[in-house]
């Protein structure tokens, strides 16, 4: 599942004369459009084709993504003509839809995992809707949920004891939108309650910051937080650590996780915690293998990640050696553990403090590298199950 729809076409009547011509996403937040903060989410998740849903502003959508390649993912803007709402905008891009696909609106987010709710997706059900939770649902409608099943919307200020709500982050199967007509038509008041009166639909509550910019109070949070303050980050080595290692291990064929590598994973995107990989990759410099194979093998790495509702945010590597066979790659590099080069891009790239970062590794210089850089580090053996080891040591 490679593509995620994101609708951008309301007219954020709320916010006044901010958004009479403007589009609302693409509204400035601590200097940079909202939007960007929703495709940070998109492209660290994996996804690689992106579709903007636009209507309202959709010339200035045009203009600022024209030959704009956001961190490789490819954008593409379908404009409706007229606008048609959040279920007419999906109705009217059915043709370009994949089968399944992610969605989101572009005027909200959840810090969190949202990823995860690929978990529940299977032939039981045709959509899955990500939940969070607010200090008042009243203001948005809530949903009654029954054993991941949900049963019913309910409308704003009606009475529900429930405090989930939806978040605005879908999977959706396409055949949902086959049989719409390409007219006006609501997500949230016609196609979603269908759904849930089917019994086709599903909730999974994603735990994280939710903010919903949407109106001058809560645009206003927006503007006064401190976006990505005090994250808490996990870097582990590779091979022999995540995965199983035979020595310069490069095929995807070859890839075999170590035992719980995927839980703990899982659990550090589920709380919040960057996940990193820091691994030195002497093999391309010895000619055992070559960079392109790498990247092949940790796509393959993601991808498997992906069915669990895991990723891990960004690898790092180190493809140099003293006693490389080729030119490009002979050096005593200072990315190449224990040096702390790979540790160092990762904190200057994600604005992360020492206090906030772990390591993991199953190798003395893993170990080393962590001492080097002032920040905690864990010595794994290669054999106990990496979940129940670390689950409750790495920010203890």
């Amino acid at each position: 599942m490679d593509q995620c729809v994101i609708l951008v076409g309301g007219k954020g009547t709320r916010l006044g004369e901010l958004t009479r011509n403007f589009p609302k996403p693409m509204i400035e937040v601590n200097g940079k459009p909202f939007l960007l903060y929703i495709l940070d989410y998109i492209q660290r998740f994996g996804f690689k084709e992106i579709i903007l849903l636009s209507s309202h502003g959709s010339e200035y959508l045009q203009d600022y993504f024209k030959d704009f390649k956001y961190k490789n993912c490819n954008i593409t803007i379908l404009k409706e003509e007229i606008p048609l709402g959040t279920g007419g905008a999906l109705v009217n891009s059915y043709e370009y839809l994949d089968d399944a696909f992610f969605c989101l609106n572009g005027d909200s987010i959840v810090e969190g995992n949202w990823l995860s709710i690929i978990q529940d997706f299977n032939e039981t059900c045709d959509c899955v809707v990500a939940l969070t939770k607010v200090d008042d649902p009243k203001r948005y409608g809530t949903v009654k949920l029954e054993n991941s099943l949900i049963k019913k919307f309910y409308e704003k200020k009606e009475s529900e004891k429930s405090q989930f709500i939806n978040a605005g982050i879908y999977i959706f199967r396409k055949q949902i939108f086959k049989n719409y007509k390409r007219e006006f038509i609501s997500l949230e008041k016609n196609i979603l309650p269908a759904l849930a009166e089917d019994h086709k639909i599903k909730g999974r509550y994603v735990e994280g910051y939710f903010i919903d910019i949407g109106t001058p109070t809560s645009l206003e949070e927006g503007m006064n937080r401190k976006w990505g303050d005090e994250k808490k980050a996990v870097i582990f080595d590779r091979d022999g650590t995540l995965n199983e290692d035979d020595g310069y291990t490069y095929k995807t064929s070859d890839l075999k996780w170590k035992k719980g590598a995927i839980d703990l994973i899982k659990y550090c995107n589920d709380k919040n915690f960057y996940v990193f990989v820091a691994t030195n990759q002497s093999g391309i410099a010895k000619n055992k293998f070559k960079e392109s194979d790498m990247h092949k093998f940790h796509d393959e790495m993601q991808k498997q990640l992906k069915k669990y509702g895991a990723h891990i945010d960004k690898f790092y590597f180190s493809p140099y050696h003293v006693d490389s066979l080729l030119p490009e790659y002979k050096k005593d590099s200072k990315y190449r553990k224990p040096n702390v080069g790979m540790l160092q891009q990762i904190q200057n790239e994600w604005a992360l403090s020492n206090k906030n970062m772990t390591m993991i590794g199953d190798r003395e210089t893993d170990v080393q590298c962590a001492q080097n850089f002032k920040i905690k580090g864990f010595l794994y053996n290669g054999k106990d199950n990496l979940f129940d080891t670390y689950m409750g040591k790495i920010f203890e």
